[in-house]
């Protein structure tokens, strides 16, 4: 029989209505890739639930080169191509971190039908993606106060726009890992890599979904990062 992680980590019965184990599909932010979830990945299958991570393309361990990846629709072709191998009896629980939210709404716009929730978790949650100048200003973290933390690629020559951004290695630990265990504080430099920079055309017509949003607050000029 399924399980389900309660608080402070005790183990309970699924409601009868998820007898069937649910599907979770974690996607990742930038500079991130599957293995982000390696934590929360073990714990729910731990407990009985199916868990599949998405690297997309030219992240985690997809081989593309990021600085190839022109368009949002190629970016976020690994995901497509996963929910579209799906059954079509089957419904799963979109999960998107930072600005995998943009990739869980295409999803939700293109396969509707496959998906029973989808998950913001401190995600990028726009209904139709990047039109105005107000969803930049809302889908985008605003990092000036660290000053130039982005190290670009510019994969169709240097007077041309960037084609790709990976988080300079000394503002990892304070921006993106400040809470991680030593560990991942590790092995993270091995493999945060260049993400293709395609996020700022995303764009969608229409979107009518179920969605929640998880929000995480913290006071990341408040942590030490020594």
């Amino acid at each position: 029989m399924g399980e389900e992680v309660t608080k402070m980590g005790e183990i309970g019965p699924l409601p009868p209505k998820l007898q069937r184990p649910a599907h979770f599909v974690l996607v990742h932010g930038i500079s991130g890739g599957s293995w982000c979830w390696y934590k929360i990945r073990c714990l729910m299958e731990n407990s009985g639930y199916r868990v599949s991570c998405i690297d997309l393309r030219g992240a985690g361990i997809d081989p593309a080169d990021a600085d190839s990846v022109h368009s949002f629709d190629d970016y976020n072709k690994p995901l497509m191509d996963f929910m579209s191998s799906l059954p079509d009896n089957e419904k799963v629980i979109l999960v998107g971190h930072s600005a995998g939210g943009l990739s869980v709404t295409q999803a939700t716009h293109r396969f509707s039908g496959k998906i029973r929730l989808a998950v913001y978790l401190a995600a990028t949650m726009l209904k139709l993606g990047f039109w105005t100048d107000q969803d930049i200003k809302d889908g985008v973290p605003d990092l000036s106060s660290f000053g130039d933390v982005y190290e670009l690629g510019f994969g169709l020559g240097p007077d041309q726009p960037p084609t790709s951004a990976v988080l300079k290695k000394e503002f990892q630990r304070k921006i993106s890992f400040q809470l991680s265990p030593q560990e991942v504080l590790v092995i993270s430099p091995s493999l945060i890599m260049f993400e293709a920079i395609t996020l700022n055309i995303s764009c969608f017509n229409t979107f009518s979904h179920p969605r929640i949003y998880i929000y995480i607050y913290i006071y990341i000029n408040r942590l030490p990062i020594d």
